[in-house]
């Protein structure tokens, strides 16, 4: 039986509830409240403007899950039921415009990112 349910049914598991405590340092109430906000307003890997961040979301969506990206964190959502599974941090170069500026060396083991 494949039913849908609408984002205002949607309940949130107690580990993603945990886990928007330890990490964003959100109280219960709030939590939700950030996951249901998620689901209305967060973004999914088909609204990205950059491929760099289009990939990072793929990378995470599987067949029974979607990552949708909001306020700086990655949601991760159940298809079927909306319910959020968990969330974590997105990285710090999420949505900006990366540009590698070469020189030819390198600097400390790495290049230096600079944003346009």
């Amino acid at each position: 039986m494949n039913t849908t349910y609408s984002v205002w049914e949607a309940e949130n598991t107690h580990h993603s509830i945990n886990r928007a405590k330890e990490r964003a340092g959100l109280n219960k109430k709030k939590a939700e409240k950030m996951m249901e906000l998620a689901r209305e307003r967060g973004i999914g890997y088909e609204e990205c403007k950059w491929s760099l961040d289009r990939n990072f979301l793929i990378s995470r969506t599987t067949d029974t899950t979607v990552a949708i990206a909001y306020n700086g964190y990655c949601f991760i959502f159940d298809r079927e039921t909306c319910n959020c599974i968990t969330m974590y941090l997105l990285p710090k170069t999420f949505g900006k415009k990366k540009t590698f500026y070469q020189s030819g060396k390198r600097k400390d083991g790495r290049y230096e990112l600079m944003y346009a």
